[in-house]
């Protein structure tokens, strides 16, 4: 990491330069990353890599018209040119008559969002955690009273294997601007995905944490395991409507797709998104309430966004009403809104997003809410989702995976084949009847500073197609 004040000072001294050069105001965003992940197959790691990047992006305001550039380099003159080619752009752009001014200084809540524990994990460390994994998952399957699926039928557990991939990322963000902004925060994350597979079963479990030390990777085998040691082979359902629960892995996908088709001001404008026009109005039940808030410590608190505006909470639908989208500076100028604290970096021309999605928790543990399904399905997770069948219903079709069970008179009776839905999520999430107690964590993709909070879903008349 560089730190706080080396990186402040010199993007103060790049925003003085800017104004030297005429321009009327200027913005330097710094964002710097160290990633590395560790994957493996078949119990046996098969890849470490590593990737670091640094980059520092300009924007310029001259006469209302704007100029953003870009550069990965931090040399003096190479940030110089790339400042001047901001300003050149600028230029040569139409004036925006809304836009006047970047954000202004505002007070940022202070959270401890960096643990040395995740930054100084190294590949050796990881390589004895998962280690560690292959163990036990060997002591857990080596006993002749285990039994999984195997290509004669009923065997031993020594044929589940272990794949995934466990990552760890440092992240600095740092802006400054000539209103007077000075923002800096380090962050750090430790994701891993876990799947045990036999041959005709497959479970899953995941954790994402901003200390690498509250991973449990007993009780995320322990998930696996329970899913892929199954003593029936797995039956063939017919496609229809069922009762289903959700776990949090299966509603992280669908939310992912909601974000990006739904809660951004850009959809919005443009009239493809499920909330136009929907703003007041009933669009999920009442026990739906889904929002956005850096400033929460039970998820993964941002101070600010990536043009330094303090983040605040945003109901985004609340006991299923509509209530607002994200925006930033820039689209809250031209349609005379507030910005909500949700602009992305300069170059994601798709934002702004929530990038710190909630969903309320409700009161009841996933035992409890399979208690009350006489009939019905429980969904592990989704993959090969598909969110843009028809934005303006939400409609999305996907396949579920690594563990689909049949629910009989409140108790799993026998794991299914995987099964496609095809559903209006607005439908299907005005159906909810129950949702957890307990939430879970999960990385965004398009923001490595964010993560989604989210339960698990009790939902009636869920369509599975052929």
């Amino acid at each position: 990491m560089l730190g706080r004040d080396k990186i402040i000072e010199l993007l103060k001294s790049l925003t003085r330069e800017a104004r030297e050069y005429g321009v009327g105001q200027a913005e330097a965003l710094y964002l710097g990353s160290h990633a590395s992940t560790t994957r493996f197959a078949n119990s046996e790691i098969i890849q470490n890599v590593k990737e670091s990047n640094r980059t520092i992006y300009f924007r310029v305001l001259l006469d209302r018209k704007l100029g953003m550039a870009s550069t990965n380099s931090l040399h003096i003159e190479d940030l110089r040119r790339c400042l001047k080619k901001a300003i050149a752009i600028a230029k040569q752009s139409k004036p925006l008559k809304f836009f006047d001014s970047f954000p202004e200084p505002s007070k940022y809540f202070d959270f401890k969002t960096h643990f040395f524990e995740t930054a100084s994990f190294t590949i050796s460390d990881k390589i004895e955690m998962l280690d560690d994994i292959f163990k036990k998952l060997k002591s857990e399957t080596k006993s002749p009273l285990t039994l999984i699926l195997s290509p004669k039928g009923r065997g031993k557990g020594e044929g589940v294997k272990a794949g995934g991939a466990l990552s760890t990322l440092e992240t600095e963000l740092a802006l400054s601007n000539s209103n007077g902004i000075m923002a800096y925060q380090p962050f750090t994350s430790a994701h891993i995905s876990l799947i045990t597979s036999a041959v005709s079963a497959s479970g899953f479990a995941s954790q994402f944490e901003r200390n690498i030390k509250n991973i449990n990777t007993k009780r995320l085998l322990s998930i696996a395991l329970e899913k892929t040691i199954i003593k029936n082979k797995p039956k063939k359902l017919k496609p229809g409507r069922y009762t289903v629960i959700l776990e949090p892995a299966a509603v992280n996908e669908i939310l992912e797709w909601l974000v990006y088709i739904g809660f951004g001001a850009e959809s919005f404008i443009d009239g493809t998104s499920f909330m136009a026009e929907s703003i007041g109005k009933k669009i999920m039940s009442k026990k739906m309430t889904i929002y956005d808030d850096g400033a929460d410590l039970s998820g993964f608190p941002v101070p600010f966004d990536f043009e330094g505006a303090a983040k605040k909470r945003l109901d985004i639908v609340q006991n299923g009403i509509a209530k607002g989208i994200a925006f930033d500076t820039l689209l809250a100028k031209k349609y005379r809104r507030k910005t909500t604290g949700h602009a992305l970096i300069p170059e994601d021309v798709e934002g702004p997003f929530p990038s710190n999605v909630f969903i309320k928790a409700g009161g009841h543990t996933i035992d409890e809410m399979a208690a009350m399904i006489e009939r019905g399905i429980m969904v592990t997770r989704f993959h090969y989702v598909n969110g843009l069948l028809d934005t303006k219903t939400a409609s999305m079709t996907g396949m579920t995976r690594d563990g689909t069970f049949y629910i009989e008179d409140g108790k799993i009776k026998y794991p299914i084949e995987d099964m496609r839905f095809t559903e209006s999520i607005l439908e299907a999430f005005s159906r909810v009847e129950a949702i957890s107690s307990q939430r879970q964590a999960f990385p965004i993709p398009w923001n490595d500073v964010g993560a989604c909070i989210v339960p698990g879903l009790l939902i009636k008349d869920f369509n599975f197609s052929d």
